[in-house]
């Protein structure tokens, strides 16, 4: 009797021992409380990460939004961006990783950063010459080089097709974008102009000239096949025809004199030429958006030389670009963002989303006269 209850006792201290054991471990081994590690900073960016662009970076804490001042922002690799607050401008084209601290607590994110678009034009610095350079102005480089004049650049798939005048009449040639050799698409006795090449750079539009004025033909990108694609009815036999731009499939806008004034006409090749943008104004130098929705061209219908924006799908016309000097030329990126020519006090390619009109950039291309941009995805 006294053994079994001495096993009662000793069990019951046993119990009590173990239930000693598991409060401790429960409460972290030393009789405090639990401690859990901190709960990391969430670290989320808007704007477009592209080299060159200033984006704005948020630090949430437990769900509430950070002062800008209350927390530093450290920047991995260091020279990828530069840091003024919540604003990061990217420098570099990479895998950038911003680190957020604030009491104690810390929260990262990674973003890619990509190389900005790239936008052909001539130049003149004594001749005129094809150069590319990126939006953000980095990268200015000749394509070529040649005592005669060239320019009216176009540019698809690594391919930059111009005019040159280097034989003596506007021919059409063709060079990598990258740079290389040089090749002569055209071989005629009188001038080819405003070359353009469709976005999957297997065709080539351009205006010829037939009977001493300009009409529009189209070709393969290596200039064989060439063929006059507007009926010979359409207008009047002295009727310009020039400036085609291509848009999905085998459609083309381009600019004629049909009417008797300076108009926008779209067609597909094989079909009659529709009206798309016309009046008592001129409407020139038509240029559709990658996907085919948009027309972007130039008119003084509203007194200056601007830049409008078509809905082709309504008709709606809205007014791109505004205030002291003329806009011309434009051209869009591949990410939709317009290109152009602003001409005071000499030349200079700004670019813009049409999203935000007013917030323009300039693009550096360092000194001489600047013309005829067009724009193609970063190689």
């Amino acid at each position: 009797m006294l053994r079994t209850r001495s096993l009662a006792r000793s069990g019951a201290r046993t119990l009590a021992a173990w239930a000693a054991l598991l409060a401790l471990a429960a409460c972290g081994g030393d009789g405090g409380g639990v401690v859990n590690p901190p709960v990391p900073l969430v670290v989320t960016t808007a704007g477009r990460l592209e080299r060159g662009s200033t984006v704005t970076v948020t630090v949430t804490a437990d769900g509430q939004a950070l002062a800008a001042g209350s927390y530093t922002l450290a920047v991995d690799p260091a020279d990828a961006a530069l840091v003024q607050g919540d604003q990061v401008t990217l420098q570099r084209a990479a895998a950038v990783t911003l680190t957020a601290t604030a009491n104690g607590r810390t929260g990262k994110t990674q973003v890619t950063v990509a190389a900005p678009p790239v936008v052909v034009f001539d130049r003149f610095t004594g001749d005129r010459n094809i150069w590319r350079v990126d939006l953000d102005g980095q990268n200015l480089t000749q394509i070529q080089g040649d005592a005669g004049e060239d320019q009216d650049p176009t540019v698809a798939q690594g391919k930059v097709v111009w005019l040159s005048y280097r034989s003596g009449n506007g021919e059409l040639y063709s060079i990598p974008l990258a740079g290389g050799t040089t090749t002569k698409l055209t071989a005629t006795s009188v001038d080819e102009s405003t070359p353009a090449l469709s976005a999957d750079g297997t065709r080539l539009a351009y205006a010829l000239v037939v009977g001493g004025v300009t009409k529009i033909y189209a070709a393969n990108a290596d200039g064989t096949g060439a063929a006059r694609v507007t009926p010979t009815g359409f207008g009047f036999d002295g009727a310009i025809e020039t400036a085609p731009s291509w848009t999905t499939g085998s459609k083309l806008a381009f600019v004629a004199t049909a009417n008797g004034s300076a108009d926008i006409f779209q067609m597909t090749l094989g079909a009659a030429p529709a009206l798309l943008a016309g009046g008592n104004t001129a409407e020139v130098e038509p240029a559709w958006s990658p996907d085919g929705g948009t027309l972007a061209f130039v008119s003084n219908r509203g007194g200056s030389t601007e830049i409008y924006l078509m809905n082709v799908s309504t008709g709606a016309v809205t007014q791109l670009t505004s205030g002291a000097g003329t806009k011309s030329q434009p051209a869009w990126t591949p990410d939709g963002r317009v290109v152009y020519l602003e001409t005071l006090n000499g030349t200079r390619l700004r670019w813009v989303e049409p999203a935000q009109p007013a917030a323009v950039h300039t693009i550096d291309t360092g000194t001489g006269t600047v013309g005829h941009p067009a724009a193609t995805a970063a190689p």
